[in-house]
């Protein structure tokens, strides 16, 4: 009897222990769709960009992600990878490197660090798309010279 009562308490621990194991993992709702880069190591990434000497889209990334597959897109293309769901966020592998995003609740946001050329960059994205089209250039009106050509003539 006293062994019976062993089995049966075992077993119903196994089954409490495969129940909470199941429901450790983020929703999928809450992460789901476009993300981009709102700051890398504090600062926007308009600003990051200007230190460097490159307009917002060469630093900016855009993360859209599903219950199966994540894209990043930058200036240089698109790169996709299967979505892990974790208890904390997300883990995807683009071009074999691991990107670990994080999702901050409180903050609605994603973060990952990134280890570059013995440099700690730390993105963090927020909901929503970038227009890279609009980004890629400087505007006339931030103190930038647009070149009139309409008058120049190319001699063979």
């Amino acid at each position: 009897m006293k062994k019976t009562v062993r089995v049966a308490i075992a077993l119903m621990l196994v089954a409490v222990m495969a129940l909470a194991l199941t429901a450790c993992g983020l929703d999928i709702n809450k992460v789901a769709g476009k993300w981009h880069v709102k700051t890398i190591n504090g600062k926007s990434a308009a600003d990051f960009a200007a230190e460097l000497g490159t307009v917002e889209a060469g630093v900016q990334k855009v993360v859209e992600i599903s219950e199966k597959e994540t894209s990043m897109t930058s200036l240089s293309g698109v790169v996709k990878g299967e979505t892990q769901i974790r208890s904390n966020g997300i883990e995807v592998t683009l071009d074999g490197a691991l990107f670990p995003f994080k999702y901050d609740e409180s903050s609605d946001t994603l973060s990952y660090t990134l280890e570059q050329d013995g440099t700690r960059y730390e993105y963090v994205y927020t909901k929503g798309d970038f227009d890279f089209s609009a980004g890629s250039a400087p505007a006339a009106d931030e103190g930038y010279a647009e070149e009139d050509y309409s008058d120049y003539e190319e001699e063979y």
